[in-house]
């Protein structure tokens, strides 16, 4: 293994959603920089039952290759953290709107409503007239905030604090797009959109 690059891949379908039965293709790719070795790829969550021409190795669960996995070198998260994730990382970022299935709310005053999430995964937030932070985490698409504390200044009564606050603790994953941070809400119920602060 130590003469080896390894890939592993896992491939997995929503629940919510019926799969349809025809043969699909996908596809996904991350541009890392790695050592000149030999790849070998694996594989986890095949379903089907016919043979691959591709050099795939397939397996049932991380499991298989374990012991294997902890003499090597993991080179992933950090390359991983370089992408997407870091672009995220010690910026301001203003709250413009959020869209669900019913509404759009729209933020009067975005530079009062913001979050930078720091590399030692601390987030600094303003709620309108409170500010406050917490913990959150991050990785390749996915972004999760723990319990999030404030000061409890009384903002006025249209004020969007609450909501704010209420929702960044709902976020599951996040993209970026046309330099904005998208952040997206559990069940489809929402993506809230973030600007740079200038």
């Amino acid at each position: 293994m130590k003469n080896e690059l390894w890939v592993i891949s896992r491939v997995s379908q929503n629940p919510d959603i019926m799969g349809a039965q025809v043969i699909s293709h996908i596809q996904d790719s991350i541009r890392l920089t790695v050592p000149d070795l030999p790849v070998k790829y694996f594989v986890i969550g095949k379903t089907w039952d016919w043979e691959n021409e591709e050099p795939y190795t397939f397996i049932k669960e991380l499991k298989q290759i374990e012991t294997e996995l902890k003499s090597g070198t993991r080179l992933f998260p950090e390359a991983e953290r370089s992408m997407d994730s870091r672009r995220v990382l010690n910026k301001t970022w203003q709250w413009e709107l959020t869209i669900t299935p019913v509404e759009k709310i729209d933020v009067p005053n975005p530079e009062r409503h913001t979050i930078l999430l720091t590399a030692e995964g601390k987030v600094q937030a303003r709620f309108d007239c409170n500010r406050g932070g917490g913990n959150y985490e991050i990785s390749s698409g996915k972004l999760s905030f723990g319990p999030l504390l404030s000061t409890r200044m009384a903002c006025p009564p249209d004020s969007l604090d609450s909501q704010f606050m209420k929702d960044l603790q709902r976020v599951t994953s996040f993209f970026l797009q046309d330099g904005n941070l998208y952040l997206e809400l559990p069940f489809d119920s929402g993506t809230m959109k973030f600007r740079p602060a200038p």
